[in-house]
C-alpha cells in the first residue's frame, strides 16, 4: 500500500505543477495587450520585435535542451555535439516539413500582425476573447477535412460563439471599442486555428520547443520583409517602449507560450485549455485597470457565452 502510494504522489505533484504552469501562462499571455498598447510602434512593428527579440534565446533553449529533448525525427546515433546541431536542423529535414515549417511561420506571422491591430483599435478583452475563437473555427474546418471531424458536443457551443460574436460586435458599436479591430481579432483568430492544424502535424516527430523556435524564425524573417517593402522599421521611442516590447518577448512569446508547453505534457488538453481561459479575464481586468477601458453590458453577455463555446469546443472529442 505505501509503495503504491508512493507511486502515486510525484504524479500528483508534477500534474499540481503543470495545472500551476498552464495558471502562470495563462497569466503571462494576458499581459501582452498592455506590453502591445505600451510599446510606442506600430502593431507589425510590436509584432516583429516580439519574434524577433525572442528568437534568440529560443534558439539557445533548443540548443541546449538535453540528449533526450531531441527531434523523434533524429532516430540514428550521434555524438553530443552533432545531437545539438542536428536539434536546430533536425525538423527541416525529410517529411517535407521544411514547407510546413515555413506555413507555420507564415500563420503565425498573420496571426501577430491582425492580433496586434485588433489590441490597438478595439478593448483588449475584444480582441483577446474573440482571438480565441480559433478551436471553433479548428471545428468547423474539420468538416471540409482540413482538421479533425468534429464531434456532437462540439455543435452545442457553436451557437454560444455566434451569439457571443455579436455581443461583443454589439459593445464596440456601442462605442466602448471599434468593430473594425473586432473584425481583425476574428481574421487573427483564422489565422491561428490554421497555425495550430500546422503544428498539430509537425508534432507528430518533433519536440514542441524546435518547432516553436523555426516558426518564430521564419516569422521573424516574413515580418522582416513586410517591414522592409513598408519602410516601417521603426524602433521604440524610449526606454518604456523597448522594456515592453522586451517583455512581450521573452515574458510573453517565450516563457508564456513555453509554459503551455511543458503544462500540456501533464494536463489533458480539455482541462489546459480551461485553465488557459484565464488569459481572456486577465487582459479584460488589466484593460480595466491600466488602460482606462470601459466594459457595458454587451461586454459581460459576450465574455460570457464565448467562454461557454470554448469550454464545449474544447472538451476532449469523439469523432462522429
Amino acid at each position: 500500500m505505501g509503495h503504491g502510494q508512493s507511486g502515486v504522489l510525484p504524479l500528483v505533484q508534477s500534474t499540481i505543477w503543470a495545472v500551476v504552469a498552464l495558471a502562470v501562462s495563462a497569466i503571462l499571455m494576458g499581459l501582452g495587450p498592455v506590453f502591445v498598447r505600451f510599446s510606442g510602434v506600430s502593431p507589425d512593428a510590436s509584432a516583429f520585435w516580439r519574434v524577433a527579440l525572442s528568437a534568440p534565446l529560443l534558439g539557445a533553449v533548443v540548443f541546449l535542451m538535453p540528449a533526450g529533448s531531441s527531434s523523434r525525427s533524429l532516430d540514428r546515433p550521434i555524438t553530443p555535439l552533432s545531437n545539438r546541431v542536428g536539434r536546430l536542423a533536425g525538423v527541416l529535414t525529410g517529411r517535407g516539413d521544411a514547407g510546413l515549417m515555413i506555413l507555420a511561420g507564415l500563420l503565425f506571422a498573420g496571426d501577430l500582425v491582425t492580433c496586434h491591430m485588433a489590441i490597438e483599435m478595439t478593448t483588449v478583452g475584444n480582441a483577446i476573447l474573440l482571438n480565441n475563437l480559433a478551436p471553433v473555427i479548428i471545428g468547423l474546418l474539420g468538416l471540409f477535412g482540413v482538421a479533425r471531424k468534429p464531434g456532437v458536443m462540439f455543435w452545442c457551443g457553436v451557437p454560444f460563439a455566434i451569439i457571443g460574436g455579436y455581443f461583443l460586435f454589439r459593445a464596440s458599436d456601442a462605442g466602448a471599442g471599434s468593430m473594425r479591430g473586432d473584425a481583425f481579432a476574428v481574421l487573427a483568430a483564422f489565422f491561428y486555428a490554421g497555425y495550430l492544424i500546422v503544428i498539430a502535424r509537425l508534432r507528430r516527430h518533433h519536440n514542441a520547443t524546435s518547432i516553436m523556435f523555426w516558426s518564430t524564425l521564419t516569422t521573424v524573417v516574413a515580418l522582416g520583409i513586410m517591414m522592409a517593402i513598408k519602410g516601417n522599421f521603426v524602433l521604440p521611442p524610449d526606454i518604456t517602449g523597448w522594456l515592453s516590447l522586451l517583455a512581450l518577448a521573452v515574458l510573453v512569446h517565450a516563457l508564456g507560450q513555453g509554459l503551455v508547453s511543458v503544462g500540456l505534457k501533464r494536463v489533458d488538453e480539455a482541462t489546459g485549455s480551461m485553465i488557459l481561459l484565464l488569459q481572456p479575464f486577465v487582459a479584460s481586468i488589466l484593460g480595466a485597470v491600466i488602460l482606462g477601458e470601459m466594459l457595458n453590458q454587451w461586454h459581460i453577455m459576450g465574455s460570457g457565452s464565448v467562454i461557454v463555446a470554448l469550454l464545449i469546443a474544447t472538451r476532449r472529442r469523439r469523432t462522429l
